[in-house]
């Protein structure tokens, strides 16, 4: 509903009780991912990855927080990380192709569209 200030005040409480919540620990990350705090929100992403290395989610939407900084390759590998759990993971590939675009790598952005 667009409260995230207001979302981190539950997560906060959720994690106070089970600070291994991997779901808790992500969408506090993206929370504070679209209140602009990119550096935070990827130190959450990195917690909920510390326990799931493997969990698409988190390695997705750490990406997308390293796009918004500015570091489309960092993304990128984030994106081909989730791409490398579920080849078919729709958001990792629109976001892969989207910061192919970003680069201005147009050779690898074909192939990646394709999939879509």
């Amino acid at each position: 509903m667009g409260n995230h200030t207001g979302a981190i005040q539950y997560y906060d409480k959720a994690l106070a009780v089970d600070p291994n919540n991997v779901a808790a620990l992500n969408d506090k990350g993206n929370a504070l991912n679209s209140l602009g705090n990119h550096t935070q929100a990827i130190q959450y992403f990195d917690k909920a990855l510390a326990i799931q290395p493997k969990d698409v989610d988190a390695l997705n939407d750490k990406g997308l927080a390293l796009d918004a900084l500015g570091n489309y390759t960092g993304a990128i590998a984030y994106f081909d990380k989730a791409l490398a759990v579920d080849p078919n993971d729709k958001h990792a590939l629109t976001n892969k192709g989207l910061a192919l675009n970003d680069l201005g790598n147009y050779t690898e952005l074909l192939p990646t569209l394709i999939k879509l």
